[in-house]
């Protein structure tokens, strides 16, 4: 229980700690997630004032926070869209499958190269590292130093993507996983019969009634005047958890579920100016995110990565040199945008919280 309690001190003190020096961290190159995990790692963890491995199984605590911060992020993200701009982005999203799937392909071949692994394997491990991570990309796009130097469209088209590509990222991390354990004629068919048609559309259908039904509902309350003050955060908050929480019984993807929820929430409901002044996401983000980032930064094999040498370090370059930048180069003619915005959209795709997610889960 003292382990509980001063994880718990840890991860507040870090929120409260990054939050009063706000200012200061927006001239530095680094961002708040990246501190936390270095908090994790480098502080109580190496006092030994954490002890993860007194928790019982703290990679299924990691893996269901993990879960948890997306549902929670993702929502949050949809809910900051503006509803008008919805239709303007079909372009990049037509673009959406392409590049997650080029993507996919340049990590899984950079860990083929540099571990050796067996193709699916190889294919296992990329897949978890391939989606561009919400919660990280929303430090990037949020705040003042953002809302200043970034128009717009770029902020909601990379806040859109990598919502997107976070769930559908779920196909290309089952079906490796099945083809391992079930063969490939076994795996492809519970592929194509359950994962796609109940761990895909199913949720989507779920996150959108969801949404679409609370929208509503309060809506009409608002008319009638049957709802008293409420805040939308506080809603926000609870429809996440209720869409990743229902979805997750019946076997689907509850962070597509999420996600579904809040374009159906945003696009039905009348607060819009509520829900901008509460800033959703950067509120969620200061909450949820930054202690999933301390527990990772607590429970990552350091010493085992020491142990691997050159060849996981240079993994890692490639992943960030490659994976992305190269992707974008090869799509940017199609995308029709300025070489600008195309360097910028290829650097800034981070990996977190859903590649620790997604890899807990293989």
């Amino acid at each position: 229980m003292q382990q509980l309690y001063l994880t718990m001190a840890l991860a507040a003190f870090t929120v409260v700690g990054l939050g009063l020096t706000s200012g200061l961290l927006q001239k530095l190159p680094l961002s708040r997630p990246l501190l936390a995990l270095a908090i994790g790692g480098c502080g109580p963890g190496r006092l030994g004032l954490m002890r993860p491995e007194d928790w019982g199984n703290p990679q299924l605590i990691l893996k269901e926070a993990a879960r948890l911060t997306l549902a929670i992020s993702v929502m949050g993200v949809a809910l900051r869209i503006p509803a008008r701009d919805l239709p303007r982005l079909r372009r990049p999203l037509l673009l959406l499958g392409p590049g997650l799937l080029l993507m996919w392909a340049v990590s899984s071949g950079l860990a083929w190269l540099a571990f050796g692994l067996a193709p699916l394997m190889a294919l296992a491990v990329g897949a978890a590292i391939t989606p561009t991570d919400p919660v990280v990309a929303a430090s990037i796009v949020t705040g003042k130093v953002a809302k200043s130097s970034l128009p717009r469209d770029t902020r909601t088209i990379l806040s859109t993507e990598s919502e997107a590509n976070v769930g559908l990222a779920y196909l290309l991390v089952l079906l490796p996983l099945l083809l391992l354990t079930e063969g490939t004629e076994a795996g492809l068919s519970r592929f194509l019969s359950h994962t796609i048609p109940v761990g895909v559309l199913l949720a989507v259908a779920i996150g959108a009634a969801l949404g679409g039904v609370t929208a509503i509902i309060l809506r009409v309350g608002d008319r009638r005047g049957l709802v008293a003050e409420s805040s939308i955060l506080g809603m926000t908050v609870a429809l996440s958890l209720l869409a990743v929480s229902v979805a997750h019984a019946v076997g689907s993807d509850g962070i597509l579920a999420s996600f579904a929820a809040g374009i159906a929430f945003n696009t039905l409901v009348d607060r819009k100016a509520e829900m901008e002044d509460e800033n959703v996401q950067e509120a969620v983000s200061k909450l949820f995110t930054l202690p999933v980032f301390v527990l990772t930064g607590a429970l990552l094999p350091w010493s085992d990565w020491a142990a691997q040498g050159w060849a996981l370090g240079l993994f890692a370059l490639a992943v960030l040199a490659l994976r992305r930048p190269l992707t974008l180069l090869v799509l940017a003619p199609f995308m029709g945008v300025k070489r600008r915005d195309a360097v910028f959209f290829g650097w800034f795709g981070p990996v977190g919280v859903a590649a620790i997610s997604y890899a807990l889960h293989a």
